[in-house]
């Protein structure tokens, strides 16, 4: 790091300005304000008053305002100007009207006035009182340059963290404001702005790097100035990016803008079009014209109108408006003394003696920042401190619900055991249908989920069967002629089929034998559509499935990436379970396309299915008997003809069989996909519900820890976050205690 040396320097202030400037506290610590009167600060027209050498800090002098303006550069210095807007002081004027001259006779550094030096980027000067009388120490510090030169809404345009030192310069050989500082300090600027933006040829675009100049002494307050990059009109290329960063600073209310004017036409000049627009305009800004002695003819009327500030001009302000006298290009090496003197030797003559000398010259400027300032810093705090504890508070929570860290593999472990514990617990309570703990949603309640959709599955199945075997027709005779009872019989369509597919399987039997292979085929198409409606319930139970297990994982841990990556890869684990389950269907349907069966039922249902059938025939010819036969004896008719038409029999016999074997076989094909399907491999030990356990997390983290990871491990972006939330909940953390220290917690 490169250091100048320059001899001891100290100064005194003007007394009988400071004891203008200086007011008793009050008790309640809110600080009276006397306005200075002709007599103690303004001169007589043609005597010029020196000002301290030093810059505002030396006259803004007050007791409990300087306690407020040490909190608030405290306050700069721990960062908390990133989260919260502090009170500043912004400079705002279009290119080249003079903000540089400006700066320079405020804060009495030696900016250059006659180059573009410093008017690319923002400069913040920060006005600093530091122990020891001895020496006042200058430093410069900037932002990483960006290539790109817009400005972005979320970039963060303080200086604190991340900065570069460029130079320190301690006063220890040279006078402070000698030509030696004012050579050696505009060298460091020259650095600081090659830094910044590259060499003078790369172009003129602004960058939104921010350049901060910090000036230590024993005679400065702690102030910030702000001077940002001019103004530009709407057709210069770098007019959005010039005024995107000038109401970055602007749109902070607690900002109070020092707007410098020209004496150009003010209808070409952006500034007057951005005051306009400034919020509590009447409170916060205040107004300037620079080069007076350099007006254009004719520009009088409204330069001095303008500087009288009558409430019915265009241009007034609250505050009101001052005129200042620039260094002219061959006097940048005069010293501050002998500028004030040429400014006020200036206005004592021509017009200008029309005009309240209070409102001309930098002397008469700086008393009214001074004035205007401390009253905006004592109105400033009472919100301040609220504002802090509310923006502590959402810290606090965003910081809760980014949950605790996940960055090595102990915090993954921990915390997926917890998360598996509550979800493992949760799981068990839905599938065994105890609802008391589980969230208020049905998704929870798996076990009525399943329940549900296996007596629809059993339901469909009974309908299925009672559309395909109905019970046959009471009419299906029609006449007590024996004669037409063949054909009656066969002609009805589910016993027409079965005589169709008995006549096309017919083999080596005996005319009153039915083929082996006929049952067989007619069971087969009885089948058909059951692995068509087990598969929609399977499919239905797996989507279901993962909606519950998204319930539980957000019941288990309120941390959203957490729940998304948990979920997601449970619901990775049901396509495998799926799987199983279906091929558990396969070998169950292909059980069932055998017709086998140990039941008792089955026999009674033949037997009773069978004179069910000859009884409502017999019903049907009493009511055609007009010989008035009774319901026994055309039973018994019925029962000795079908005795002698054996290939009847066997197709009413085959009928009641299929039809009997079906109602068995589908209760039996209904309990085993409920089991041995969704029981055992959707919700058995090996689903995705019953494997999620504490257990198999501390396996997964011996055998698969990356898997972990991916898992329970956090993005870095979100790691990120969570640095940045604890960086400001410390910054504002010590905000809150440092106003405690200095005793303005309750203001």
């Amino acid at each position: 790091m490169l250091r100048s040396y320059f001899p001891q320097y100290s100064h005194s202030p003007s007394p009988s300005l400071n004891e203008t400037i200086d007011s008793p506290v009050s008790e309640d610590h809110h600080t009276e304000f006397r306005a200075p009167s002709h007599s103690d600060v303004t001169p007589t027209m043609g005597e010029y008053t020196p000002m301290p050498a030093r810059g505002i800090g030396t006259v803004l002098r007050n007791v409990d305002t300087e306690q407020k303006l040490e909190f608030i550069q405290h306050l700069k210095r721990i960062g908390v100007d990133k989260y919260v807007d502090l009170p500043q002081l912004v400079v705002v004027g279009d290119q080249s009207s003079g903000k540089s001259s400006v700066l320079q006779a405020i804060t009495r550094l030696p900016f250059p006035v006659d180059d573009k030096m410093c008017t690319r980027f923002a400069t913040e000067v920060a006005l600093q009182r530091s122990a020891g009388p001895e020496y006042i120490s200058v430093q410069i510090k900037a932002a990483p340059a960006e290539e790109d030169s817009g400005v972005e809404d979320n970039d963060d345009l303080s200086t604190e963290g991340g900065t570069e030192t460029i130079r320190d310069i301690e006063c220890t050989t040279f006078p402070f404001g000698s030509q030696e500082f004012a050579n050696e300090f505009k060298r460091v600027l020259a650095a600081a702005s090659c830094q910044l933006l590259g060499s003078e040829e790369e172009g003129q675009d602004l960058s939104k790097a921010t350049l901060t100049i910090t000036v230590k002494g024993p005679d400065e307050i702690n102030l910030t100035v702000v001077d940002i990059p001019g103004l530009v009109s709407a057709g210069h290329n770098a007019f959005e990016t010039a005024r995107t960063l000038a109401e970055r600073y602007i749109d902070n209310p607690k900002s109070i803008i020092l707007a410098v004017a020209h004496p150009a036409d003010p209808g070409t000049q952006e500034v007057f079009q951005m005051i306009r627009n400034i919020p509590n305009k009447e409170n916060r800004v205040i107004g300037v014209i620079t080069k007076c002695d350099r007006k254009q003819e004719g520009a009088d009327n409204w330069i001095l109108d303008t500087i009288k500030n009558e409430r019915h001009h265009g241009h007034y302000l609250k505050q009101g408006w001052f005129g200042l006298r620039n260094r002219l290009p061959i006097e940048r090496d005069t010293s501050n003394q002998e500028r004030d003197a040429k400014e006020a030797d200036f206005f004592t003559r021509g017009v200008w003696n029309d005009l309240n000398p209070s409102r001309l010259g930098i002397k008469h400027l700086r008393t009214a920042l001074t004035k205007m300032h401390n009253a905006h810093i004592t109105s400033s705090i009472p919100e301040l401190i609220p504002e802090i504890r509310e923006r502590l508070s959402s810290c606090d929570h965003d910081l809760a619900q980014l949950g605790k860290s996940r960055s090595l593999k102990s915090e993954q472990l921990e915390c997926m055991v917890a998360l598996a514990s509550s979800f493992s617990k949760l799981s068990e309570d839905a599938l065994n249908g105890y609802y008391h703990s589980l969230p208020d949603q049905d998704s929870a309640k798996l076990r009525k989920i399943v329940q549900d959709g296996l007596e629809k599955f059993r339901d469909l199945m009974l309908h299925y069967y009672q559309n395909s075997l109905p019970d046959l027709d009471n009419t299906i005779l029609t006449s007590v002629n024996k004669r037409t009872w063949c054909s009656s019989i066969l002609a009805e369509e589910n016993l027409a089929n079965i005589y169709r597919v008995i006549q096309a399987n017919r083999g080596r039997e005996f005319p009153d034998e039915v083929n082996q292979n006929v049952m067989g085929v007619l069971w087969r198409n009885q089948t058909t559509n059951w692995r068509t409606m087990a598969t929609v319930l399977l499919e239905n139970l797996v989507l279901r499935t993962a909606n519950t297990m998204k319930v539980l994982v957000r019941k288990s841990t309120t941390e959203r990436e957490l729940q998304i990556n948990t979920t997601n890869w449970l619901t990775s684990q049901l396509p495998a379970a799926s799987k199983a389950a279906a091929d558990e269907l396969s070998r169950v349907l292909s059980d069932e396309a055998r017709t086998w069966t140990l039941r008792p039922r089955y026999s009674t249902r033949v037997g009773a299915l069978y004179n069910a059938y000859i009884t409502a025939m017999a019903r049907s010819l009493v009511e055609l008997d007009d010989d008035n036969g009774s319901l026994e004896y055309w039973d018994r008719q019925i029962k000795l003809w079908l005795a002698g038409h054996r290939n009847v029999d066997t197709v009413l016999n085959t009928y009641v069989r299929l039809k009997a074997y079906h109602e068995v076989a589908m209760e039996r094909f209904v309990d085993n996909v409920a089991l041995q399907v969704v029981e055992r491999h959707l919700l058995g030990p090996s689903s995705a519900l019953r494997m999620f356990t504490p257990s198999y997390v501390v396996k997964m983290a011996e055998d698969d820890a990356e898997l972990l990871k991916t898992i329970a491990g956090e993005n870095e972006d979100k790691a990120v976050e969570r640095t940045n939330l604890a960086n400001e909940i410390a910054s504002l953390t010590e905000a809150l205690a440092s106003a405690v220290r200095f005793g303005i917690s309750n203001s």
